[in-house]
């Protein structure tokens, strides 16, 4: 469901962060805090998925630093 299929007073722009875990895989969380984590083998696959589940907008795309 896109921002626009929602009705307005449910508007919610979604937002995501892109994270690299110790095992080498990339991460991708919608923001804040989802529970539901997505794997992917590449940084490429990763932003391609945040990317389109955010509507092409790369300000609501977030990157974060390797979690040790």
């Amino acid at each position: 469901m896109s921002y626009f299929d929602a009705p307005p007073g449910q508007r919610v722009l979604r937002e995501f962060t892109i994270r690299r875990d110790q095992s080498g895989r990339w991460l991708v969380a919608e923001t804040p805090g989802s529970v539901n984590v997505l794997a992917f083998h590449s940084h490429d696959a990763a932003q391609r998925f945040a990317l389109s589940e955010a509507e092409g907008d790369y300000n609501r795309v977030h990157f974060l630093p390797l979690q040790v």
